[in-house]
């Protein structure tokens, strides 16, 4: 990548198909570490341990007796990123985050499971993160649970989990329980904010910049209001769209903030080659940066030069498909969009973009998503 370095951190992961990619500092030592969560597809005997782990059957001495001995959760130690298990956990899917549902001040994961699995679940470290994490089941009334959050949706000073379940077709959000290791959690904390709609890509924040937090899921805005079905009302910014990722920031420094979308499974699963626009209110008027790749599944916005103006970062997959795979940087000019191809023929997916070296500079790391399993490392050094 110009300007970037970039190192494998795992040639052979563990598990197949991984889904998610998470950053926390796990060990205190002020480094972000990665977190990696996967489906595990492809291993021999995967339905019976998958049967075993839903009847809640010990699977240690199958997966042992199987030569299946690691997880699909896991993270990596930075420095040095040395790899940990967290959980053994059948079919992993997208959605994966980190926030603190316990109120210790460390870091929790929250992951819910894919196609045909209705398990949405949080782990908690014990006191030394490279140790056991325990496990507890949050809800399995919804399937495929691509997108989830944990924040302050409701803005009662108090974190929620916040999800998209695609099949089943809701946008949701739980209070955390006072007692959140009791699982499942009770449906009185389940509020339903939307049903029958179909989305990918969550983020939480005061759009509008009143002081009341939105919640933007896929190409929609929703805003509180007690006289609305579900109390919350859906504004859509753009129709169209095919399986957007979603990022939320001021890209033209005007006070106001942007929403940026790109089609992240198109053209696999859309009707046409990927696009990457931003929508600036108050209409969402819409500006293509660009519009022929191929599943620009990674997303995010950061100054990545250190001139206060926030760049564009989109990576593509591969999926067997696609050979060369790219990753561009859109340079803001003042609030036009430059592009550079920075990277090609390493895919990744979920790729997130942080300071893993404490040099005040964004890092990228990412993972692929299948066939081929990596994980990668892109240190900045613009």
């Amino acid at each position: 990548m110009s300007g970037f370095n970039h190192e494998r951190i795992d040639e052979r992961p563990p598990c197949t198909k991984l889904g998610f990619c998470l950053t926390a500092d796990l060990t205190g030592n002020g480094r972000e570490d990665v977190i990696v969560g996967g489906a595990g597809e492809g291993f021999p005997g995967k339905g019976i341990v998958w049967e075993a782990e839903r009847r809640g059957v010990p699977t240690g001495p199958i997966r042992s007796a199987m030569g299946i001995g690691e997880a699909n959760l896991f993270w990596y130690e930075n420095p040095g990123f040395e790899r940990h298990e967290i959980s053994f956990t059948p079919s992993l899917d997208v959605g994966g985050a980190v926030g603190d549902l316990t109120g210790s001040g460390g870091p929790n994961i929250v992951a819910g499971q894919g196609i045909d699995n209705t398990g949405l679940y949080w782990f908690e470290p014990g006191q030394d993160p490279r140790g056991r994490w325990s496990r507890y089941r949050i809800t399995d009334r919804f399937e495929k649970y691509h997108d989830v959050a944990v924040a302050d949706i409701d803005d009662d000073g108090e974190p929620e989990v916040v999800g998209l379940s695609q099949e089943s077709e809701t946008v949701f959000y739980y209070d955390i329980p006072s007692e959140p290791r009791r699982s499942p959690w009770d449906e009185e904390h389940l509020h339903i904010i939307d049903e029958g709609r179909e989305v990918e890509g969550l983020a939480v924040r005061d759009v509008t910049g009143d002081g009341r937090t939105e919640l933007v899921a896929g190409p929609n805005v929703y805003y509180r209001d007690p006289d609305a079905v579900n109390g919350w009302c859906r504004e859509e910014i753009v129709s169209g769209w095919d399986n957007t990722r979603v990022e939320v920031a001021d890209l033209d420094d005007d006070g106001e903030l942007e929403i940026v979308l790109s089609e992240g499974d198109s053209p696999h699963l859309g009707t046409r080659p990927g696009r990457v626009a931003w929508f600036d209110p108050p209409d969402w008027d819409e500006n293509v940066i660009a519009d022929e790749l191929f599943c620009p599944h990674s997303l995010a916005v950061e100054d990545f030069t250190g001139d206060g103006l926030l760049e564009i970062y989109v990576a593509e997959m591969g999926l067997g498909k696609h050979g060369e795979p790219r990753h561009f940087l859109f340079y803001n000019r003042e609030g036009e969009f430059e592009r550079e191809t920075v990277e090609t023929g390493i895919p990744t997916h979920e790729a997130k973009v942080v300071d893993l070296t404490d040099s005040g500079r964004p890092d990228v790391v990412g993972k692929s998503y299948g066939p081929d399993h990596h994980v990668d490392v892109w240190f900045n050094r613009l």
